[in-house]
């Protein structure tokens, strides 16, 4: 019973929070605003104790007194529509504070692409780069990064390579975004036993004629099936599907299909006689077999719920 007093003691005093004291704007009443698009001044209440009072920014009153030509209203929406540096007075009651307001708009993000990789591995560099509305870097920002941990982790802007799966990598500045989409493979000496949601990358060494073929499970879920290039060569051997419907290929510029392969379909590796023959082409086979997203028994893995995902194309100047 004394446990349970001092639990409602100790959630009463946690409770108890005293009169605003102090407004911050932003980090140390400084605010970097690369929105193109009004957005509201991030304020914080306290008070004399430290506790944040979150009910009382409501009734905080801002005005613009110097600097750029900044609109801002009463409840303290800034509309950046250049750059420039403007001071913003912002009052609750009798407590003032003056905040820095820095607009840097940023009106395009370039970068973002699809990447493959295989698990230990790292990826190139992510170039990424926010402009103003005339193309000029913008240099002074915050961003906000969302990827999933499980697959892939990020440090000093690289990507490395955790576990199998794929994974969806933004970057947000302002109004703006870029968007990686990230198939990672483990490595794999067959196809034997591939799962829905599995991704596997199986080594291919050909000479001047040569060929491997794979076998693939039947559809549903569909799958998808590329090549990666080998890191010391400057040709890979190229793919032919058999025994799938298939979107994709090398006649549209890329080096993979997304298909629903039939009973018996196979992914072959090739390397053409006349093509080269003295050189040995490398690469791996990569195949990725979609999730199924369907809990009915009769049919667990439809093609209509496999579909694969649109995938923005990098924005480059």
């Amino acid at each position: 019973m004394r446990c349970s007093a001092g639990v409602i003691v100790l959630l009463a005093v946690a409770g108890c929070k005293g009169p605003p004291a102090r407004l911050v704007a932003g980090l140390a009443d400084t605010v970097v605003v690369n929105n193109a698009n009004p957005v509201q001044m991030p304020m914080h209440v306290f008070d004399a104790a430290g506790h944040e009072l979150p009910d009382s920014g409501r009734d905080i009153r801002f005005e613009w007194t110097s600097g750029a030509r900044v609109p801002v209203s009463s409840r303290g929406v800034v509309h950046c529509t250049r750059a420039g540096d403007a001071t913003i007075r912002a009052s609750l009651g009798a407590l003032v504070t003056h905040a820095l307001v820095r607009c840097r708009p940023v009106h395009d993000l370039w970068g973002g692409g699809e990447l493959n990789l295989l698990v230990g591995d790292s990826s190139p560099v992510l170039a990424f780069a926010p402009v103003d509305s005339a193309g000029h870097p913008v240099t002074l920002f915050t961003m906000g990064i969302s990827y999933d941990s499980a697959i892939v982790t990020l440090e000093k802007w690289r990507l490395h390579a955790r576990a199998p799966g794929e994974a969806s990598v933004d970057f947000y500045i302002g109004d703006e975004w870029a968007h990686w989409w990230v198939q990672v493979y483990e490595r794999a000496q067959s196809l034997e036993g591939i799962r829905p949601g599995d991704h596997r990358a199986v080594p291919v060494r050909l000479a001047g004629g040569e060929m491997l073929s794979l076998q693939l499970p039947p559809s549903p879920p569909t799958v998808s099936v590329t090549i990666l290039p080998d890191r010391d060569t400057l040709r890979v051997p190229r793919l032919a599907m058999l025994g799938a419907n298939c979107n994709g290929g090398f006649t549209t510029g890329q080096r993979g299909y997304w298909c629903f392969a039939l009973h018996g379909a196979s992914v072959v590796a090739y390397h053409p006689k006349e093509d080269h023959p003295k050189e040995e082409w490398r690469g791996m086979i990569a195949v990725a077999r979609d999730k199924c997203r369907s809990g009915e028994v009769i049919a667990p893995c439809p093609a209509e719920v496999s579909a694969p995902r649109s995938v923005p194309h990098p924005r480059v100047p």
